[in-house]
């Protein structure tokens, strides 16, 4: 069993720490400027939906965290302060903050706060959530929770120093827990029905976007081949805790979840989804995997001189 499962994560480069933290802020960062167009539509007084509407829907279901309404309307009775002026705020210092916690620069406070501003403007466009917010959201708290600042930071660079990272390891451990149970549910929940395991969902993704007008997948249609997709894709999900940590399929098992990733990106158009996703696998199960050179040696947390260098 332990030649099987022969990942030697005792010596993981921490640089995995820093591509989370930077990998998410930039994405983030991408996605936020790409919904400026749009924003006022969203979030503004006049939005589709407008926030004191919106606050009342929100009433008749749970709530997990204050939108930016609700942030107005608690500051009211202490300060004149406009929802307008709330939300301008809110605009101005969650990219702020993202962009600290890209650098480095007070990476715990940076991160809390991009967290916290997170939620919120999620919160107030509740309707109009989907994965890439959530798994955005998981990210960020982990960048909340993690150590992420000790490696590759600005703030260290700034102040010369080289911190101690002790036992970063069982970080990552819980993160790539996390990401295969999500990915086993995710598959077991395609198992359940039929549209997978027919192949319906592999044809409706691939002709419900604009891709049908560059290449027309018709003369496919009576071959086997969307029923292989869909089987694959549950196959792909649900062993992804088994092969993905085992040394031998690991790399292989990496490169399909990334194909099927970039896949739904060209093909459903969710390429914020698509980028979160390849992001948080390659944090996973790439960059702890580089080897280290004797310059990062230099430059990492003084910890990791104890440690020989890992291969891929």
């Amino acid at each position: 069993m332990k030649r099987i499962f022969n990942i030697n994560f005792a010596n993981a480069n921490p640089i995995w720490l820093a591509f989370l933290r930077c990998g998410i802020c930039f994405i983030s960062l991408v996605h936020f400027i790409s919904i400026q167009p749009d924003f006022d539509t969203l979030f503004s007084q006049h939005a589709i939906v407008p926030p004191d509407l919106l606050h009342v829907l929100n009433i008749f279901r749970y709530q997990f965290f204050p939108s930016v309404y609700d942030v107005h309307i608690f500051l009211h009775p202490f300060t004149p302060v406009s929802f307008e002026q709330v939300l301008l705020t809110i605009r101005i210092f969650y990219p702020l903050s993202l962009l600290l916690l890209m650098t480095g620069l007070f990476s715990r406070v940076s991160a809390i706060l991009s967290l916290l501003l997170q939620l919120t403007l999620l919160s107030s466009i509740d309707a109009y959530n989907y994965g890439v917010d959530v798994f955005t959201t998981i990210a960020l708290f982990y960048c909340v929770v993690f150590p992420v600042g000790k490696v590759y930071s600005l703030q260290n660079y700034i102040t010369k120093k080289r911190p101690l990272l002790t036992n970063h390891v069982k970080y990552l451990h819980v993160l790539q827990a996390h990401f295969c149970i999500a990915y086993f549910f995710s598959g077991f929940e395609k198992l359940l029905g039929d549209n997978w395991r027919n192949g319906e969902s592999i044809w409706k993704m691939m002709h419900g976007y604009d891709t049908t007008n560059i290449i027309n997948f018709d003369f496919l249609y009576n071959t086997p081949f969307f029923l292989i997709i869909g089987w694959g894709t549950i196959m792909l999900e649900m062993f992804y805790p088994l092969f993905i940590n085992i040394k031998k399929t690991r790399k292989a098992w990496l490169t399909a979840t990334i194909i099927f990733h970039v896949s739904i990106a060209l093909f459903m158009g969710l390429y914020f989804f698509s980028a979160v996703m390849i992001i948080l696998n390659l944090t996973c199960y790439y960059a702890p995997f580089i080897t280290l050179s004797v310059s990062q040696k230099n430059v990492l947390p003084q910890k990791i001189e104890e440690i020989p260098a890992a291969t891929y």
